[in-house]
């Protein structure tokens, strides 16, 4: 069949935009001192037009000034309830800062917890937004509640990560566990997050980008929000990729079955990306011996994206793309594949932009995923 029914048609448009829908933020820190880079990343953040934005510290320093002048002047628009003078506030906070080491310069913690009304202590606190359960953590010494994976604030930590019922768990905060820059490593915050059930785990204070993987977790630093950018790299084991060249930001999609990092310079170049699927889909396929195909990754892309598939046993395999119409326009894989996880590289730079269809068949398993393609990215 060339063309697909209408009802199939109506499933697509309805029912799957809302399966599919996922939470997009974005992630930044170290922007203290109000200069023009940070002006630079704050516009090209909002020009991407994120949910919320989340901070992994150096917000501001009192040696540059007030807070509202380094933080509000920039990102009031998110902020709420919002007493400054850049204009109006947001109706209900999207801004979702950790404390870094400046943010506590000449006595500044006080000055940071009257700016912003956030949850719990406001020093570390959670949030859930859709499928992603936040956590906020500080991780400078001082810390009244302790820094160490005994420490109170910790057993906070693990606690609320073994009742969440989220697909995802981000834990954030601003000094590094594991990083190859300038600062390096900083050893007592190597706690044992992915026991504990973290997915990832952002952080700032080493002034570049760097994703790594220890043990099996991923670890993301994103320190390039608006202070000069470090060149320092010396790669520690773990270390997937670093980049210095100029100011940028990390977005992040969280789908139904993926969530997906992606480093963007101002430039608007596509630096680095990273998809992680969720501990519960992958259990479950295993545990209960289902097949699936994942949401590719990324999505929206431009070119090249990659859809991942989980077989529980080996058989004859089936992946088509349809248009918005209802044509069939590729055939990205058929044939027999053995059991486990799989990989298909689609490459789509001779398609016209616009919305796209997959088909997966697999035994009596018939699965669609919504794809969006945009070679103007």
């Amino acid at each position: 069949m060339k063309k697909f029914s209408k009802i199939i048609l109506i499933f697509l448009f309805i029912l799957l935009p809302a399966l599919n829908y996922g939470q997009w933020f974005a992630v930044t820190s170290d922007y203290y001192g109000a200069g023009s880079a940070t002006l630079a990343v704050s516009q090209f953040i909002k020009s991407r037009n994120p949910e919320f934005i989340i901070s992994a510290g150096d917000n501001y320093s009192t040696y540059y000034g007030t807070i509202d002048t380094q933080v509000g002047q920039f990102y009031h628009e998110f902020i709420f309830p919002y007493a400054g003078s850049y204009g109006p506030g947001d109706t209900v906070n999207r801004f979702f800062p950790a404390v870094g080491n400046h943010d506590i310069d000449g006595g500044g913690i006080i000055n940071y917890l009257s700016y912003f009304e956030l949850p719990d202590t406001a020093r570390y606190y959670d949030f859930v937004k859709g499928n992603v359960h936040f956590f906020a953590l500080n991780s400078n010494i001082s810390e009244p509640e302790g820094t160490s994976d005994t420490s109170v604030q910790a057993q906070w930590l693990q606690s609320k990560l073994a009742g969440s019922a989220s697909l995802y768990n981000i834990v954030y905060f601003h000094h590094p566990p594991f990083s190859s820059g300038l600062h390096g490593s900083n050893t007592y915050m190597q706690w044992p997050f992915k026991q504990w059930g973290a997915t990832a785990v952002l952080s700032g204070h080493d002034h570049y980008y760097e994703h790594l993987n220890i043990d099996n977790l991923d670890y993301f630093i994103c320190g390039t929000g608006g202070q000069p950018l470090y060149t320092t790299y010396n790669a520690i084991p773990g270390s997937i990729r670093h980049y210095s060249g100029i100011h940028g930001a990390l977005f992040t999609k969280a789908n139904h079955d993926s969530i997906t990092f992606q480093f963007i310079n101002i430039s608007d170049s596509l630096i680095d990306q990273y998809s992680i699927y969720p501990i519960s889909i992958v259990k479950n396929d295993l545990v209960k011996n289902e097949s699936e195909i994942f949401q590719n990754s990324p999505n929206p892309f431009s070119s090249v994206t990659k859809i991942k598939l989980f077989l529980a046993h080996s058989g004859n395999v089936q992946v088509k793309v349809f248009n918005i119409l209802g044509d069939e326009v590729e055939t990205l894989s058929e044939g027999r594949m053995t059991a486990g996880f799989h990989e298909i590289n689609w490459n789509a730079i001779n398609l016209k932009n616009g919305m796209y269809f997959y088909r997966f068949r697999f035994d009596d398993i018939f699965k669609i995923r919504k794809a969006i393609v945009n070679n103007e990215f």
